[in-house]
């Protein structure tokens, strides 16, 4: 049903643009103000603007920096911005920037030939060390090949990131005698750690993961694939099924889930975050935003002003991702070649959403993607020290908002940060193995043996 819903809103949202194009009604630049088109998702427009308002502020502060420029902010169901690579084929869009761009769907985009190159647009600030000012794991994708010409292009900046992180109830731990301090480091650490935590009487495992078909290979297959191998590529740049690690991988999560060590609701999708909300798994890999917004939750069910959240949740690392890095996944503010105003929607990217509203983003849970919140934190820094096309832009960051600790130990994980591979295959190469770790775990055969299943299908594709 909800699907349904999306699909007949973007239905709607397409053709009243085309209505609005048939009668000419749409023109960008009228009284000397130049209309901006901003495409956020549902889901983003309410976390930005929860609890403070953000979004909404930086919107406005924005226009009053630039009085010449209106922003027009619209909605778009979550994971439906692909349907608009139909009218850009027609060299017609609209939005003029789209905030919905992860780093899987610009790929896509930048395959049709469909984004603006930004490096003309912001040479003034690349040439003073923009790409500097962000953190560089959310950089991945940002740069990429134009398939026509060959010649690499900068076609969008992150605004948004997240991270795999390591979330854990400290409140469990202290209840079973556990010190709080003492995590994984590994994800065999986590196995053993999971064995000792486990009262199947209490209702409690020592850890879950997400396992269901489309979230196993993104959430649980990957990051102890890197852990174990450094790597999640074949030598054909394609997603690793045929390594001793795979076959190890394959192997550990089939004896976490058969021999009790997770809850069985970690086949159903999302039930792993509840299941760790509700204090029935101790360690739970997923990402970031997981544990923060159990912390949340707990902190609004206590008066104004608490952290009991804080006490009870901790985010840390994730296994192996110290020495190998962690998953990151950014979402990538770009701009649509059929749109009538790049230059204006390049400087609300840069302005509103990867300074300004950066503040509003770790209050949010997510990952900031910038370095200025985190140099602010030594005393000695001084954000002017720096050429002033970079130094107005980090007179935007909010002073008052201090990374939270938690924050800042991932940061270092970032910097390592990793994306999965091959972003215009990967829902249909995650698809199979997904399936076939679901096949195995009901299956009395080899782990190689449903690798080698997976690695027949994944060859096809790509035939």
């Amino acid at each position: 049903m909800h699907k349904q819903i999306s699909l007949a809103l973007v239905a709607l949202i397409l053709f009243g643009f085309v209505a609005e194009r048939r009668l000419n009604a749409y023109n960008p630049r009228h009284g000397g103000v130049t209309t901006v088109r901003v495409m956020v998702a549902s889901w983003q427009y309410s976390e930005f603007n929860t609890p403070d308002k953000d979004l909404t502020r930086v919107i406005r502060a924005f226009e009053k920096r630039h009085p010449d420029i209106k922003i027009d902010l619209r909605l778009m169901p979550e994971a439906n911005e692909v349907t608009l690579m139909l009218p850009w084929r027609a060299g017609q869009t609209p939005f003029d920037l789209l905030l919905t761009t992860n780093n899987e769907t610009i790929v896509r985009y930048v395959e049709g030939g469909f984004l603006e190159p930004l490096d003309d647009i912001l040479k003034p600030e690349l040439d003073a060390g923009l790409l500097d000012e962000f953190l560089p794991g959310y950089l991945q994708y940002c740069r990429l090949k134009d398939p026509r010409t060959g010649e690499t292009h900068l076609y969008g900046l992150p605004w948004l990131g997240e991270i795999m992180a390591l979330n854990y109830r400290k409140d469990v731990m202290r209840e079973l005698g556990w010190p709080v301090d003492k995590i994984p480091h590994t994800y065999q650490e986590l196995e053993d750690y999971a064995r000792q935590l486990r009262r199947p009487k209490q209702k409690i495992y020592g850890v879950t993961l997400d396992l269901s078909p489309g979230f196993f290979a993104q959430n649980a297959y990957v990051p102890i694939l890197r852990s174990l191998r450094g790597s999640v590529e074949d030598e054909k740049g394609r997603l690793d099924v045929s390594s001793p690690e795979a076959v190890q991988t394959f192997k550990m999560l089939k004896r976490w889930y058969t021999q009790d060590l997770m809850p069985k609701g970690a086949l159903t999708p999302y039930q792993s975050a509840d299941d760790f909300r509700a204090k029935i798994a101790v360690f739970f890999p997923n990402w970031q935003s997981r544990g923060f917004w159990a912390i949340r939750s707990i902190n609004e069910s206590q008066p104004p002003g608490s952290h009991e959240g804080e006490k009870r949740i901790g985010i840390g690392p994730c296994p192996g991702s110290q020495k190998v890095g962690a998953l990151v996944a950014h979402y990538i503010g770009v701009i649509p070649k059929a749109s009538p105003v790049p230059k204006e929607a390049a400087r609300v990217l840069l302005e509103a959403f990867c300074f300004d509203l950066q503040a509003g983003v770790g209050k949010a849970g997510k990952m900031i993607v910038i370095k200025d919140p985190y140099r602010r934190m030594d005393p000695n820094y001084d954000p002017q020290d720096a050429p002033p096309e970079i130094a107005r832009l980090r007179a935007l960051t909010d002073t008052k908002f201090k990374i939270p600790s938690w924050m800042e130990a991932l940061r270092p994980t970032v910097d390592k940060g990793y994306c999965i591979p091959d972003p215009l295959n990967w829902t249909r190469v995650s698809d199979i193995v997904g399936i076939e770790f679901q096949k195995y775990l009901n299956e009395d055969i080899p782990a190689s043996e449903a690798l080698a299943r997976a690695k027949r299908q994944i060859d096809a594709l790509y035939k």
